[in-house]
């Protein structure tokens, strides 16, 4: 879902205005499948929130018989310059911006690219949904292609890795890492990583998805997790209150999350109480058990709000703001 009404004022004066009213991303299925034609996709943004931030660079990587057949790339003009984080972050620059075509020039050429292939992407539910709502939005066009995520997979083979960024899963399957947060870049690295992983099933989807119906994790008891230091500011937003988590987080695991809530002074529970200050909202798109849209913390919580509970509904995103602005 993406809320709200997003303003942008191009350079030209003119004013667009999307109303993100409650859009339901009608995406495609999220396969477990080791299949040898694809193609890769990555995106370079401005920030984390399709409902305001913007895309930067567009890249895609045509994967026929495990070989690379074609590439695309397209760096984005924004509406508005970009920041010094991200500048530094991606190594796209401001001067580079000047001249590159805009997104409703970019994503005509991006469809005719990938067609109706699979796609393949690390965290590719961020990438997909900044390409959903642009797309929506300029062409009215609903991207339905089905879609593999490199995180999942790699979460389930690679569960002892200490978490599964594309660069960490890289270095562990010793591939070379070159302009990292570039586009092309990104989609050649997840591009290797996914090969070195499909091999290992001999490209046999049934004996990955066995991993699925025989692998049995250890419960985690987030009540049990504690701070790393003493030192808390009694000021945050989070100190002396109560967190929940619901559907799987794209950026760190639960237990990562977990620990930046009590290092901060806050406490964790597993389910929605009385005492529950904080359910921090993650993708329900992993969770097939999800039915009509919202799990069952998520009914609860918005129960016990009608009820009157200082209870607070929060996005992952929001959640990170809320963790990295108030410290």
């Amino acid at each position: 879902m993406s809320f709200g009404i997003t303003i942008i004022i191009n350079e030209d004066g003119t004013i667009e205005i999307r109303n993100n009213k409650s859009i339901h991303r009608a995406k495609g299925k999220n396969l477990i499948e080791l299949p040898c034609d694809y193609t890769v996709i990555d995106v370079e943004t401005t920030g984390l929130d399709p409902s305001y931030d913007e895309i930067i660079e567009i890249g895609a990587i045509k994967v026929r018989n495990n070989e690379i057949n074609s590439q695309f790339s397209s760096l984005v003009k924004p509406s508005r310059p970009i920041d010094e984080f991200i500048e530094n972050l991606t190594g796209i620059t401001n001067e580079m911006l000047k001249n590159a075509p805009s997104i409703k020039e970019v994503l005509p050429q991006f469809i005719d690219f990938i067609n109706d292939d699979i796609l393949l992407g690390h965290n590719i539910h961020f990438d997909i949904n900044f390409l959903y709502d642009n797309l929506d939005f300029y062409l009215d066009y609903k991207l339905s292609n089905n879609f593999i995520d490199l995180m999942r997979l790699t979460r389930k083979v690679y569960p002892n890795l200490e978490n599964h960024k594309l660069v960490t899963i890289a270095e562990f399957l010793n591939i070379n890492i070159e302009n990292h947060h570039r586009s092309l870049a990104d989609c050649l690295t997840t591009h290797k990583c996914y090969q070195v992983l499909a091999r290992q099933f001999n490209y046999d989807s049934k004996l990955l998805k066995s991993l699925w119906r025989t692998h049995i994790s250890k419960s985690l008891d987030l009540r049990n997790i504690t701070a790393e230091t003493n030192n808390f500011n009694t000021d945050h937003p989070l100190y002396n209150k109560y967190c929940v988590f619901t559907g799987k987080l794209e950026k760190l695991t639960r237990k990562e999350a977990a620990q930046l809530v009590v290092n901060l002074g806050g406490k964790c529970q597993n389910n929605i109480t009385k005492q529950t200050n904080f359910l921090i909202v993650g993708n329900f798109d992993y969770c097939s058990n999800i039915k009509g849209g919202k799990s069952s913390k998520l009914k609860k919580a918005e129960k016990l709000i009608l009820q009157g509970q200082d209870l607070q509904i929060l996005s992952e995103n929001t959640f990170y703001d809320l963790v990295l602005n108030n410290e």
